[in-house]
């Protein structure tokens, strides 16, 4: 029994080094971008052939974009930090290369993009978006978004409620 209780508090000693810390500590942990999820993930409505959302992302970009007919939430950016809060979540900080329409006119140049139930097919991706106000939650610099896109901060910007699985159409 004591060997068993002993093996296990090794393995979540093992498991908090790998994936982060656990408790109420707020630090972004800077890890890599999974493999897994590079790829080019989609989203389409029941009844069309058509995505009506598309992320593409590789070793050192994210490109999104979606199908509301005008183009105007689309954007690229480049990698600048990952954090893993476990083997299927975490936040991959981007440094836009190309902005939406409604940050082209502020200097703000860093932008969150949460992903969590990685699996080799699927995956939950979601923007950040200000939800008391639908606002950009976009941030002036690399240093402000580690400490603001956090896990604890996530449910200021992510509803996962409504936040429908991207399906990989290919690596």
């Amino acid at each position: 029994m004591r060997l068993l209780s002993s093996l296990l508090l090794i393995l979540l000693i093992s498991s908090c080094e790998l994936y982060g810390k656990i408790g109420t500590d707020d630090t972004n942990i800077e890890g890599a971008l999974p493999v897994l999820l590079r790829g080019e993930w989609v989203f389409t409505q029941a009844g069309s052939a058509v995505p009506a959302e598309r992320y593409i992302i590789d070793e050192s970009n994210i490109q999104y974009g979606n199908n509301d007919g005008t183009d105007n939430t689309s954007y690229k950016g480049d990698i600048r930090f990952v954090s893993n809060f476990s083997a299927t979540s975490g936040v991959i900080i981007i440094e836009y290369t190309e902005k939406p329409w409604y940050a082209l006119y502020n200097d703000k140049q860093f932008f969150a993009i949460y992903y969590r139930d990685l699996k080799t097919d699927r995956v939950q991706l979601a923007n950040a978006i200000n939800l008391s106000d639908d606002s950009a939650p976009d941030t002036e610099t690399l240093e402000e978004a580690v400490k603001k896109f956090t896990r604890f901060s996530m449910g200021a910007f992510i509803n996962w409620g409504i936040v429908q699985h991207q399906i990989r159409v290919r690596q």
